[in-house]
């Protein structure tokens, strides 16, 4: 009898021992899983955040992605009232009424969408994206149990802001395309929260009464991306190169920490469109800003730190222009003035941009020397802290001869530069010689918050200060008595240099194509920011980009007083 008791116990024991590891297998071991399973089976979920990826933040920490909101219809079929017992006619009741508060709202196709989904037991569809706010009062005045208007975040402006900077996703928003989405894809795949809408319902499918529509957060990954853009800044040049230029770049940078305050590139694209600019005739999708140009007048100032440098123009001399430089009977480069400028100084030189000046100062100078300063200026260097490898085909090559280094001295055949490339040349010269490689990328955020600041490469001082402040009086002289004179400001003083450069390429009205830049700085007593303009096919820098300089650097002024 003992035997028998003691046998049922542990008989029992063994049940209860197994039910109890059942027990804790499925309520602990796979309980969250199993009630993730059961949500889904009772519920249908809406994103609020279009892709669940790190942001990118500007210098100040404000989200360049993933700021932009609207609203979206949504209605829960199943709980649509019948209309006289009937679904259909309350579905089509509903519709029409939809119809008549969305500006040209389209019955039959929102009875469509409501007759279809029903059909297919969906708790959830999307009526209408993107509402106007007359839209939303008119909605939200006559509540229906069935409608929701649920706001949502979109990545990116439909405007293209800082599109060729941030670059975009693939259509399920997993994997960066280009730009600093694909750079950082590694980062930004593992950041932001999934934030949804869930419409709950009963196992037969139907729509719970009394229980609306509830937000799910996961937990929030802290990846992030921190640049040295200025959202303040950036919007500025955006706007103004809306009205401005129809093809070109602007870049604005800091002269001392040589940090990327605004890039800009012209045409621009909208990020959810990009397949229809893969074959675009005016090539959108183009960072101009990281794009080689011939820089015209530009390399002049390249020059003109060379032979101060070398102590190569004496103090006083003057020089002649009668409107070329004559190599032999058969060559001659003109200048820009046809008449020439006449007897001038080498300051006065620079601030009329006189051709046959310069090619006689750069003879002088010799091509080993100046592809000295081409290095020494590291004027061709590529790295751009952040962003690097995106600049290419830049470079200063010098055939031999004196027709080949006078066309180099002039900045055209043989020099090929970046926007960019030309913003750092500025900023050397505006930090008194010092040069250090430009940055776009300050710091990244890793999951758990932790900041890895992106190491800059050490500067150096390239040019001595009294070389550096002499070309700053010389481009200073170039707005206020030169070619740059409608880049004048009364507020501050400018420096800076015009330029046009030739292409090679023809119009059909058989005029050659132009691109035009100014490139400068503000204020001259204490430089704070470097501004470029480039315009494709312009017609002078004067007339094309040095107001658009202007007005940039005033709106600077506004922004950082």
């Amino acid at each position: 009898m003992l035997k028998r008791i003691y046998f049922m116990m542990g008989f029992f024991l063994v049940i209860f021992s197994l039910l109890l590891s059942k027990f804790f297998y499925y309520q602990i071991v796979r309980g969250e899983e199993l009630t993730a399973q059961v949500v889904k089976m009772r519920s249908q979920s809406v994103a609020m955040r279009e892709f669940p990826r790190g942001e990118i933040l500007d210098r100040h920490q404000g989200s360049l992605t993933q700021n932009t909101g609207y609203y979206s219809l949504y209605c829960r079929p199943q709980a649509i009232p019948p209309r006289q017992g009937s679904r259909q006619a309350g579905m089509l009741e509903l519709a029409a009424w939809i119809a008549e508060q969305l500006e040209g709202g389209d019955k039959q196709e929102i009875f469509r969408l409501l007759s279809q989904s029903s059909a297919r037991g969906n708790l959830l569809v999307k009526l209408h994206s993107g509402l106007n706010p007359a839209e939303v009062l008119r909605l939200q005045a006559v509540p229906h149990p069935a409608l929701e208007i649920v706001p949502q975040l979109k990545r990116y402006r439909q405007d293209g802001f800082l599109a060729h900077v941030i670059g975009y996703v693939s259509a399920d928003g997993v994997d960066g395309q280009a730009g600093l989405e694909k750079s950082y894809n590694r980062i930004l795949q593992k950041g932001g929260a999934r934030l949804e809408i869930l419409a709950m319902h009963d196992a037969r499918g139907q729509a719970i009464p009394g229980i609306n529509l509830k937000i799910k957060a996961e937990a929030q990954e802290k990846n992030a991306l921190g640049l040295t853009i200025d959202i303040r800044v950036q919007e500025l040049v955006e706007n103004i190169m809306n009205t401005s230029i129809a093809k070109g770049a602007v870049v604005v940078m800091d002269v001392h920490s040589k940090e990327i305050l605004a890039m800009a590139s012209r045409p621009t694209y909208n990020q959810y469109r990009v397949k229809e600019y893969l074959s675009a005739l005016q090539s959108p999708l183009m960072n101009r800003a990281l794009c080689s140009y011939y820089p015209g007048s530009l390399f002049k100032i390249v020059v003109s730190t060379a032979v101060t440098e070398e102590n190569l123009v004496m103090a006083g001399e003057k020089f002649v222009c009668h409107g070329q430089y004559v190599f032999n009977d058969d060559l001659a480069i003109n200048c820009w003035k046809e008449e020439g400028h006449g007897e001038l100084s080498f300051e006065q030189a620079l601030a009329r941009s006189c051709n046959p000046t310069f090619i006689s100062i750069g003879l002088r100078l010799g091509k080993n020397q100046l592809l000295q300063y081409v290095d020494k200026l590291h004027l061709t260097s590529t790295e751009l802290i952040g962003m690097s490898g995106q600049q290419r085909d830049s470079y200063v090559r010098i055939d031999p001869g004196d027709a080949a280094l006078a066309n180099a001295c002039l900045g055209q055949k043989g020099v090929m530069l970046t926007p960019l490339q030309i913003a750092s040349l500025l900023a050397t010269v505006a930090d008194n010689g010092y040069w250090a490689p430009p940055r776009i990328v300050k710091y990244t955020l890793d999951e758990s918050g932790e900041r890895q600041d992106l190491k800059a490469q050490s500067g150096e001082q390239v040019i001595s200060s009294g070389t550096a402040k002499k070309v700053q009086s010389m481009l200073e002289a170039v707005v206020t008595e030169g070619t740059g004179q409608s880049a004048r400001l009364s507020e501050v003083g400018i420096a800076g240099k015009t330029a046009t450069s030739q292409t090679g390429r023809i119009k059909g009205n058989d005029e050659e194509v132009l691109n035009t830049w100014f490139a400068g700085y503000l204020p001259t007593d204490e430089p704070r920011w470097v501004i470029v303009v480039l315009a494709e096919e312009g017609k002078s820098g004067a007339e094309d980009c040095a107001p658009v300089f202007k007005e940039i650097a005033r709106g600077m002024l506004v922004i950082n007083p």
